[in-house]
């Protein structure tokens, strides 16, 4: 399985458990995220360890900013009629 596939398993695998309620299973989610992540950590090197803790922040805003792009879409002008 590849990084891709992986991350689509473990995705659609985490949305089917909660029924796709994420918002009622949050802190069961966050829970989940945080241990994987604690244990990419625990299994990378000192150096790595700490570039992955100090990028974790922005890169967890830019995921934010991302999901609300794709579930909430801006509306689409009409084609502009000449």
């Amino acid at each position: 399985m590849d990084a891709t596939d992986l991350i689509d398993f473990v995705s659609n695998a985490a949305l089917l458990a909660c029924g796709g309620n994420v918002r009622a299973h949050k802190a069961a989610l966050w829970d989940v995220a945080v241990a994987l992540l604690a244990d990419c950590l625990r299994n990378s090197d000192q150096l790595s360890r700490e570039r992955m803790l100090r990028g974790v922040e922005d890169e967890l805003r830019d995921a934010v900013a991302h999901l609300e792009r794709l579930l909430c879409p801006l509306p689409r002008t009409p084609p502009r009629m000449h």
